[in-house]
C-alpha cells in the first residue's frame, strides 16, 4: 500500500469525527513510495486532481533547487500584542472558489477541510451554496487576547524534496479564552507536502488558499508575506502537552472585514491594508509512515464562548431590515443545529478511555491570529 492510500485510509475511511475537523496539510517525511504517479497510489483509478502529482513527483527529489537569488530571511516579533483566539464555527462558501449547485467546483479530495470540500457537506439555499456543514477553524467567531511572537525564518529552498536548506526558529505565547498559557515553538520545518507543495517547508512571498490549490479552499486567496510547515512542541502552562506536532504559520494581508468576518476573494484587500499571522495547530504529528492522530491536551472547551458568539449573531441579525433578517435568522438556525451536534460529538470524544481511537481532550485544534507583528526581511 502506498503511503498517500495509507494516509487516505488513516484521515478519510477508518478516523473519528476529529479528522474531519482538522484544516492542515497532509504532510510525509521520508515516504519510499511518494514519488509513484498519481495514478499508481489511488490503485490504479483516475490521476487527483490539483496539485498532488507534482507535489508526490517532488518529494523525492535529493537535490531541490535554491531559491533564486539566494536564501531570504525573514524575522517577525510581537511583544503582549492582540491576539484572536478563532472558535470553531460555520465557515460559508465563496462561489468564485465552489462554484453553485449547478456547476460545483473546488472539490479537491483530501480529508477535510484539507483542500476542497466534497459537494455532499455544503449546505444549499436558493441555488447557491451556504456554508460547510461541519464546524471549522476558519468561523467568524473568536475572543480576543494577548500573545507574543519570536520568529526567524529563513527561505533558501525552492520547492519540495527529500531534503531542505530552508530553517524555522519559531515562539509564540498566548491564552486561551479560558485563560489558559500555551507556549508553541517550531524549529524543525518539513521538506515536503503531499497533497500540495510545502515549498521546503518555508515560503514567502506567494498566494496561498482559496483558488490556488495549495491549502484549504475555506480561507481566501491571500497573499502571504512568508509561511512555514513545521514539526514542533506544545506547552500548556509550562508542561508539554504535544511533542513533535505539525505546526503552520501565515503572515499575510488582512482577510477579514466588519465585525472581523472571513472574506471571500473579492472582499480581499479592499479596502484593509496591513499584516495578520496565523497560527494553525491540528491534532497531527508527522512520522516517516505519514501523517498520525495526536490529540491536542488542551482539555480547553469552546462552546460556552461560541454560544455567546451565536447570540451576539443573533442579535445583529435582528437589527437588519426584514427580509434580511429573516433570511439571515435562518441561516444562523441551520448553524446552531450544526454546533450542537459538534457539541455532542465533542463530549462524547473526551469521555472515551485512554487510548480510544477518536479521543478528544477539547478543542480539536488551534487557530490564533496575532496582530500588531512587526516583520523585517533582507537578503
Amino acid at each position: 500500500m502506498s503511503c498517500y492510500q495509507q494516509n487516505l485510509r488513516k484521515n478519510v475511511i477508518g478516523k473519528s469525527m476529529m479528522s474531519m475537523l482538522v484544516p492542515m496539510a497532509l504532510a510525509v517525511a521520508g515516504c519510499e513510495s511518494a514519488a509513484q504517479p498519481a495514478q499508481a497510489q489511488m490503485g490504479g483509478g483516475p490521476p487527483t486532481p490539483g496539485l498532488h502529482a507534482y507535489t508526490m513527483g517532488h518529494s523525492m527529489n535529493s537535490n531541490p533547487p535554491d531559491l533564486l537569488g539566494g536564501p531570504f530571511t525573514v524575522t517577525a516579533s510581537q511583544t503582549n500584542g492582540s491576539t484572536r483566539f478563532v472558535l470553531p464555527g460555520p465557515r460559508f462558501l465563496d462561489p468564485s472558489v465552489f462554484g453553485t449547485p449547478s456547476n460545483p467546483v473546488g472539490f479537491d479530495p483530501a480529508p477535510f477541510p484539507l483542500l476542497g470540500i466534497p459537494v455532499e457537506m455544503r449546505n444549499t439555499a436558493d441555488g447557491e451554496f451556504t456554508f460547510v456543514n461541519k464546524a471549522t477553524p476558519f468561523s467568524d467567531f473568536y475572543e480576543v487576547g494577548v500573545g507574543s511572537v519570536s520568529m526567524t525564518l529563513v527561505d533558501a529552498t525552492a520547492i519540495d524534496g527529500a531534503r531542505t536548506k530552508d530553517k524555522i526558529s519559531f515562539e509564540a505565547t498566548f491564552q486561551t479564552p479560558d485563560g489558559v498559557g500555551y507556549r508553541v515553538v517550531c524549529n524543525k520545518p518539513l521538506a515536503h507536502g503531499m497533497a500540495f507543495p510545502f515549498f521546503g517547508g518555508v515560503v514567502t512571498n506567494h498566494l496561498l488558499h482559496g483558488g490556488t490549490g495549495i491549502g484549504t479552499r475555506l480561507m481566501p486567496t491571500e497573499f502571504t508575506y512568508a509561511a512555514f510547515w513545521g514539526v514542533g512542541d506544545i506547552y500548556r502552562e509550562g508542561k508539554l502537552i504535544n511533542a513533535d506536532h505539525m505546526i503552520h504559520m501565515m503572515i499575510t494581508e488582512i482577510v477579514r472585514g466588519d465585525n472581523y468576518s472571513l472574506q471571500f476573494d473579492g472582499g480581499v484587500g479592499n479596502p484593509p491594508q496591513g499584516i495578520t499571522m496565523h497560527l494553525m495547530i491540528p491534532p497531527y504529528k508527522p512520522t516517516p509512515q505519514g501523517m498520525v492522530p495526536d490529540p491536542l491536551k488542551t482539555m480547553f472547551m469552546p462552546f460556552p464562548f461560541v454560544k455567546k458568539q451565536m447570540m451576539a449573531a443573533m442579535q445583529m441579525a435582528q437589527e437588519l431590515p426584514a427580509g434580511e433578517r429573516e433570511k439571515r435568522l435562518a441561516r444562523l438556525s441551520e448553524v446552531k443545529e450544526m454546533m450542537d451536534h459538534t457539541k455532542e460529538h465533542v463530549m462524547h470524544a473526551t469521555q472515551l478511555p485512554e487510548g480510544a481511537e477518536g479521543k478528544m481532550y477539547g478543542q480539536p485544534f488551534m487557530h490564533v491570529m496575532f496582530g500588531n507583528i512587526q516583520m523585517k526581511a533582507s537578503r
